[in-house]
């Protein structure tokens, strides 16, 4: 695995991460909605989540339909916060949340990720290739899970450090859905699952570009 540091253009990479990091997960449907409610709509659930052993110190961000001109980009976490306090864990294994989305019918992706912490940004070399999916008016669809695992590495300190990330798609109906019906009562027994491609993510995932944010720490990837 190959991992290097890029110091940020500072002024022109903050301003782009924060737009980014500011955008949310977009209308979710609501805890009282009902079959009628969302005849005209799609209804997608997915978790996202990260490796409990990381804890706080990184965050896992997925974008869905970044690149689509006919829908709104969302930013899914896999913590979420209010008020820059984070929200617990939906999960008691790992860090995550569990979406219940409500999305135009039609062909979405997921397209983009990156491993988010207070001194180190990770993100794709190159863009990988699009996770598509289609749902249709009055459909619940379950995609899976998108988890970000994570690796560890020493900084000039010699302090541990996040040193890489690689996302993947898991199966995890039976504990994502079971959260996901307590949080929408009516799509109990409606969700036809219908997941996206199983495992990592790609090739185009296998290189990772670390950028420091300031103050800069050098790391080195620690050696299995």
């Amino acid at each position: 695995m190959k991992l290097s540091l890029s110091r940020f253009r500072w002024p022109l990479v903050a301003c782009l991460s924060s737009a980014f990091l500011l955008g949310c997960a977009g209308s979710q449907v609501a805890k009282e909605a009902t079959p009628e409610t969302t005849k005209d709509r799609g209804v997608v659930v997915v978790s996202v989540t990260h490796d409990a052993e990381t804890g706080r110190r990184a965050r896992a961000l997925f974008t869905l339909d970044r690149q689509a001109k006919q829908f709104d980009t969302r930013l899914l976490r896999s913590v979420e916060e209010v008020m820059g306090i984070p929200k617990g864990s939906d999960f008691d294994d790992e860090r995550g949340r569990v979406y219940v989305l409500d999305v135009e019918p039609g062909v979405h992706s997921v397209d983009s990720w990156q491993s988010a912490g207070d001194t180190v940004r990770i993100v794709p070399r190159s863009a990988p290739p699009p996770l598509r999916f289609e749902v249709k008016a009055g459909e619940v669809i379950y995609i899976g899970n998108l988890n970000l695992n994570h690796t560890t590495g020493r900084n000039v300190f010699g302090l541990s450090v996040i040193a890489g990330a690689l996302p993947e798609v898991r199966d995890r109906r039976d504990l994502d859905l079971a959260i996901a019906e307590r949080k929408v009562p009516a799509i109990k027994g409606r969700v036809q699952v219908k997941l996206l491609p199983l495992g990592p993510w790609s090739d185009g995932a296998v290189e990772r570009r670390i950028e420091s944010v300031p103050p800069a720490l050098m790391v080195s990837p620690v050696k299995p």
